[in-house]
């Protein structure tokens, strides 16, 4: 006589969990396949048409797309027609916002031709001072010597910003002729300015912002004195790791050994060692 509530059990059992289940689960493939079927690969083509076409609102969400497509797609980068087209819309402000226009010169440090470059160096006259910094950005990437009457302006623009990006790019482009400039900016009244300019220096060779770069890595006062997030004194003080190993003063290899053997973070322990190596060479 327990067979009846037995089967009732499992109708039970089948109607509250497995037909539901399985319903859940067959919802869940049709929506995959239709992701799947409805998907269109992203080229730069058609991220340009979208910059192109869409609301304003959206257009600089594809210009970001853009930029970190030509990073990935580099059989793009042989084509004339996204480059022209990437120009095009950098130079139009009447149409496009400086946001888009800031991510298409930074699309532009893909491009090691001569076209590039020579927009990039019209946007540092742009008016817009996010679309000049990533053209400066853009310049330094593509280590645009033939920019450096452009640039060098920039080391004495009232905005911190500018001087801070132009300090990097010099040292990124590498002419030594442009290391008296940078010296002028170790004693700016603003702390990133001064790192970007001992770096800058360190990169070419010069060991003029010996003391800063010294200074960066005293974990301490990066916190109290200049109230910054670990994530940003973890950078700092890799990038000083970096620039003493570049100048080679036998004079740094005391705070080095004290940070490779003392700070916290394994990323600058393992950065001051790589820098102990390279003095010892």
């Amino acid at each position: 006589m327990s067979e009846p509530k037995i089967n009732s059990g499992r109708k039970l059992f089948f109607g509250l969990f497995v037909f539901p289940l399985l319903i859940a689960v067959g919802m869940a493939i049709l929506l995959c396949s239709v992701v799947l079927l409805t998907h269109e690969q992203q080229t730069p083509e058609s991220l340009i048409e979208a910059i192109k076409t869409g609301s304003p609102t959206k257009r600089w969400e594809k210009a970001f797309e853009l930029s970190n497509e030509l990073n990935t797609n580099k059989a793009s980068l042989r084509s004339e027609g996204v480059l022209k087209e990437i120009i095009y819309i950098l130079q139009d402000p009447a149409h496009y916002d400086s946001k888009t226009r800031a991510y298409m010169a930074v699309a532009l440090g893909h491009f090691h031709e001569s076209e590039s470059v020579e927009a990039l160096k019209k946007s540092l006259k742009d008016g817009s001072l996010d679309v000049e910094l990533y053209a400066l950005w853009s310049l330094g990437v593509l280590r645009a010597n033939e920019a450096m009457p452009d640039i060098l302006p920039f080391l004495k623009m009232e905005s911190p910003e500018a001087r801070k990006m132009s300090a990097y790019v010099l040292g990124a482009i590498g002419n030594r002729a442009t290391a008296e400039n940078l010296k002028a900016l170790l004693n700016d009244a603003v702390a990133d300015v001064r790192w970007n300019a001992a770096l800058g220096l360190a990169r070419l060779g010069d060991d003029a912002g010996l003391e800063i770069l010294e200074k960066m890595l005293d974990r301490d006062s990066l916190s109290n004195d200049y109230k910054i997030r670990e994530e940003e004194i973890e950078a700092l003080m890799i990038n000083a790791t970096k620039g003493l190993a570049l100048i080679k003063r036998p004079g740094s290899i005391k705070i080095l050994k004290t940070v490779s053997q003392g700070d916290k973070s394994l990323k600058v322990r393992q950065a001051a060692m790589a820098a102990l190596e390279t003095l010892s060479l």
